[in-house]
């Protein structure tokens, strides 16, 4: 993660002018060597990242391509991805769009929290499929500042204070904000500059939203706030990466291979979390998250999980439920995180699935009573051992099917073949 740089900017800058050449020269300062996409919206800000940004991918050959999400929860967000779409053809850009679908939402989330999460999948996925490695967003120092005071709002640590990193890896992209240190007014002078046309977003108006009502507050502040705001967010990040190297540290010594073929994200072997602080227990746990690209849970969601898994009661089948659809168990001597699906869906490699379709054989589900021999040369056991044997915890026993062969158990899934079953397997 990049901390927030600062703002360096010299109204004597060369010939295009001072603010002009700042904003291109934290561009030229960013730059990748190969292909690069911005994320746009169609607004003020991400509209004049891109024209910026075109001007300097010129002068270097470099292909430039727009990504449009469109969220559709405005009426007019056609004609936004029109709007940019056109800017694009003018300019020969290279456009693509996702829709995102309101149906994904999970009943936990905000709207606020859906659209940011899908957003970003939705950016992943065309920056795959457009062969990108790095995608750029158009926040600046104004957005650091209002999410500075909306964490300090809501009694944030130091991770909710250090705000957004400048630079950071997720879904195997690397994502930039090259204009994090620019003010919102001076990029507002390049557009009038640049006479660019953009589109305004009428919620953003809307100061029910509280974002929007700092966004005023922000607005009035007199440069030594925004100074003195700037520097603690520039300690909370210093304090928060020392927190992550020593979070890291401790989880890269109790990893151990995990199976993602029955559903297993990851795997920590003999991790005592009660012998840390209740603060350090949030920081390893967030650190896990993040590792396998979770959204992070907030306060009062990891305390929950402190509270049902390092209980004295709790025992081999409880869980905690992740909100998207994953869940942490305790089970032997493992903590062990993995994707729990919906009632009555089985957990298949590809591999699985085409064995099953080109064999013609059938799926079922555990009813009790169920036996298995591994190895010719031991004795036949119950599932449930077979489980525990090959340290299958209890949340995934349920989406792993049974393969029969008409009516003979030939294979268990997590487990392994019947070496009883007549029939090849």
């Amino acid at each position: 993660m990049a901390s927030t740089p600062k703002n360096n900017f010299d109204a004597n800058d060369d010939e295009r002018g001072g603010n002009t050449a700042f904003l291109l020269r934290l561009i030229q300062q960013a730059l990748p060597k190969d292909k690069l996409a911005i994320a746009v919206s169609g607004g003020l800000d991400s509209m004049a990242l891109l024209n910026a940004t075109l001007t300097i991918a010129r002068e270097h050959d470099l292909k430039l391509t727009a990504f449009y999400v469109h969220h559709g929860l405005h009426i007019q967000a056609d004609e936004w991805l029109s709007h940019v779409e056109q800017f694009c053809t003018d300019h020969q850009i290279d456009f693509a769009a996702r829709y995102l679908d309101a149906d994904t939402r999970q009943n936990a989330q905000s709207i606020e929290e859906w659209a940011r999460q899908g957003r970003y999948a939705a950016l992943a996925e065309m920056a795959v499929a457009h062969s990108v490695k790095e995608v750029w967003l158009a926040q600046h120092e104004d957005d650091q500042i209002e999410t500075y005071v909306l964490q300090h709002a809501r009694g944030a640590g130091a991770r909710g204070l250090s705000a957004m990193p400048a630079m950071f890896y997720k879904n195997g992209l690397r994502w930039q904000r090259p204009w994090l240190s620019v003010t919102r007014a001076q990029i507002a002078s390049y557009v009038a500059e640049q006479q660019l046309a953009h589109i305004h977003d009428p919620s953003n108006d809307d100061l029910r939203f509280a974002r929007n009502s700092v966004r005023l507050d922000v607005q009035k502040m007199s440069s030594n706030e925004r100074a003195r705001i700037l520097e603690a967010i520039a300690v909370a990040q210093n304090q928060t990466q020392q927190e992550d190297v020593w979070a890291q540290q401790i989880l890269d010594a109790h990893r151990e291979p995990h199976r993602p073929e029955i559903g297993e994200c990851s795997r920590l072997v003999d991790l005592h979390l009660s012998d840390y602080s209740v603060e350090q227990q949030a920081i390893l746990l967030r650190a896990w998250f993040a590792s396998m690209n979770w959204r992070m849970p907030s306060r009062a969601t990891l305390a929950d999980l402190r509270r049902q898994l390092l209980s004295d009661r709790a025992d081999q089948h409880m869980c905690w439920r992740h909100g998207d659809g994953f869940a942490v168990a305790r089970f032997q001597n493992a903590w062990i995180a993995a994707r729990v699906l919906p009632m009555g869906q089985w957990f298949l490699t590809e591999d699985l699935q085409r064995w099953v379709q080109n064999e013609r054989l059938t799926l079922r589900t555990r009813i009790g009573g169920e036996r298995i021999r591994l190895h010719p040369q031991r004795s036949r056991m119950s599932l449930k051992q077979a489980y525990q044997e090959k340290s299958v915890v209890p949340m995934l026993r349920g989406q792993l099917p049974l393969i029969y062969r008409d009516d003979e158990l030939i294979y268990v899934v997590g487990v392994g073949v019947n070496v009883d079953a007549p029939s090849e397997v």
